[in-house]
């Protein structure tokens, strides 16, 4: 039998800055310089299953309450750079709030960040880290696949059938069933809405549930709208009604109304 070799794909383990600069992400290079007191840094640690939080004593409110709010945010979600995730589903979330750093435990985990992002990286596409002294234990092997499928058996030479001509009795037609049903309708528009979402959103949660005998979808974008669907006749009822106050919520809207019309 014929020996098939599949080269399967790798994924070594990388770390990501994300450095969030009055209520705003972004990515940067992992430098240890940018752990100080006048910065909130996120850092997704594939190597630990850790999403670290870094916020300064300079730090201001605002700032500091969206840091805590986008570290919970992407330790689920992960971050993409490119067609790369990094970070998704991270076990562990670690909050260092420098002006606590008196605490035993706090100052624990101050000192094992700081030892982890001032490691010698290397790094793809700039700003994805990864440590080169590592890197060859997850390059993937060759896999070596052999065919052990039996040869396939002749078909053995059929008899032409005998043609034979019988009477037919026609049947009684079948009832059509009824299309553009309520419930139809409601279904339609709620796949319509989950479309619009999937169209704007790089990552969407759903999950069912039922209310007072009606069926209803709790759809999540993370970052953008979580909201309520609730199926009632042909009616979608939708909860908060606006979806969301950015406007990648307002897009969804838009986009789920024209869909509407064409209904």
């Amino acid at each position: 039998m014929e020996a098939i070799t599949i080269k399967p794909l790798s994924h070594k383990p990388f770390a990501i800055m994300l450095q969030d600069d009055s209520g705003e992400l972004n990515h940067v290079k992992l430098e240890a310089s940018l752990v100080n007191s006048d910065t909130a840094v996120i850092v997704l640690d594939e190597y630990d299953d850790t999403c670290w939080l870094w916020v300064g004593r300079n730090v201001n409110m605002p700032t500091r309450m969206h840091a805590l709010r986008m570290s919970k945010s992407v330790q689920k979600a992960g971050y993409n750079i490119g067609s790369t995730t990094i970070g998704r589903s991270l076990s562990h979330l670690v909050e260092m709030m420098e002006k606590d750093d008196s605490d035993a435990d706090v100052a624990t985990n101050i000192a094992r960040f700081r030892d982890f992002v001032s490691r010698k990286w290397s790094f793809d596409d700039g700003v994805l880290a990864y440590d080169p002294k590592e890197a060859t234990a997850y390059e993937a092997q060759p896999l070596e696949i052999t065919d052990t499928r039996p040869e396939p058996t002749p078909t053995p030479e059929l008899r032409k059938p005998v043609e034979v001509i019988a009477k037919t009795v026609p049947e009684e037609p079948k009832p059509v069933a009824a299309v553009g049903t309520a419930s139809m309708i409601a279904e339609k528009k709620a796949a319509f809405l989950l479309y619009s979402a999937v169209m704007h959103a790089d990552l969407v949660y759903t999950e069912r549930f039922e209310r007072d005998g009606n069926k209803g979808l709790k759809i999540e974008a993370p970052g953008i709208m979580v909201i309520e669907v609730l199926m009632k006749a042909n009616d979608l009822v939708v909860e908060p009604a606006e979806f969301g106050d950015n406007e990648q919520a307002a897009d969804i809207k838009r986009s789920y109304e024209t869909w509407l019309k064409r209904i």
